[in-house]
């Protein structure tokens, strides 16, 4: 017997693009969802406030790399729930908007237009779709979940990419995949721009000591972050704390494995349609912790 079709007139996706004959963690996957499932209701309430939204989860396809979810509302406002019981199917547009918005790092019609390879909209909708998803990343907590979904997503090596939205059929393969590479760099946040070729990324990490360099200033140091995989090297340019260390005035003893919380400020350049860190291009701006003086 055939195996019936999905309903996907309901549904978004979150696609995790794991290693040939390799599985994901399963509390990776299941924080990786449940952080997707918030953004998703954070970014529809940022966008129709008059409802309350919910994700149910309809079908998650063989290592749990595949999750296909129902996404419905119903009005917040309690005389509006009398009148009006139960869930309903949310608009295309606005499932639209926020399938892209929990995944993809989108801010302009050329971005989602990139990423869904879709110019099949008219120019109400393109307009709809832009609004929709401008109201959705504005919502702090939309860009709080996506962050945490791709820091879940660093934890396990095999998965190589990330996508989703609104599956265009069965098989629910986005297009195009945010990669692994950019998950750490850029948090998985990133818009591709036209006229941009060079960008600058700040970011306040938390972060092991693994080797520094006392003897030379503006060189480069080690770091590592708990629980993610490989090393971050940058080249120290804090002066200040520079000075204060050749003065003796950190309030730590500077050894291997201490703990530091730092600015780290990345420049990266688009080369082939890809963001690549400039040689030299990743430096401390600022050692936040141990404190100086």
């Amino acid at each position: 017997m055939a195996e019936k079709p999905l309903d996907l007139s309901e549904a978004i996706s979150l696609y995790l693009d794991l290693k040939p004959d390799e599985a994901v963690d399963l509390e990776v996957a299941a924080s990786m969802a449940i952080q997707w499932s918030k953004a998703a209701k954070a970014a529809g309430r940022a966008i129709e406030p008059e409802f309350d939204y919910r994700v149910t989860l309809i079908a998650a396809k063989p290592g749990s790399s595949k999750w296909l979810a129902a996404i419905e509302r119903s009005p917040a406002n309690q005389a509006a729930l009398r009148v009006k019981r139960g869930w309903e199917k949310v608009p295309f547009i606005v499932r639209f908007s926020i399938g892209l918005a929990v995944v993809i790092p989108t801010t302009a019609v050329p971005t989602w237009k990139y990423w869904t390879d879709d110019d099949s909209f008219s120019e109400r909708q393109e307009e709809q779709i832009t609004n929709s998803v401008r109201k959705a990343i504005s919502d702090p907590g939309v860009e709080t979940h996506k962050k945490s979904m791709f820091r879940d997503a660093q934890k396990d090596n095999n998965i190589k990419g990330v996508g989703g939205g609104v599956p265009a059929s069965q098989d629910w393969r986005p297009k195009k995949l945010i990669p692994s590479d950019q998950f750490a760099e850029s948090g998985g946040l990133f818009a591709i721009e036209d006229d941009v070729t060079e960008r600058t990324i700040n970011r306040t990490l938390d972060v092991i000591l693994v080797a520094p360099d006392l003897e030379n200033a503006h060189k480069t140091w080690v770091f590592k972050q708990e629980g993610i995989p490989g090393q971050i090297r940058a080249i120290m340019k804090d002066d200040r704390f520079l000075a204060a260390l050749d003065q003796g005035s950190i309030k730590e003893d500077l050894r291997t494995g201490i703990p530091m919380t730092i600015r780290l400020r990345t420049t990266e350049r688009r080369i082939d349609g890809n963001w690549k860190v400039k040689r030299k291009g990743r430096v401390v701006a600022e050692v936040i912790s141990p404190m100086v003086g």
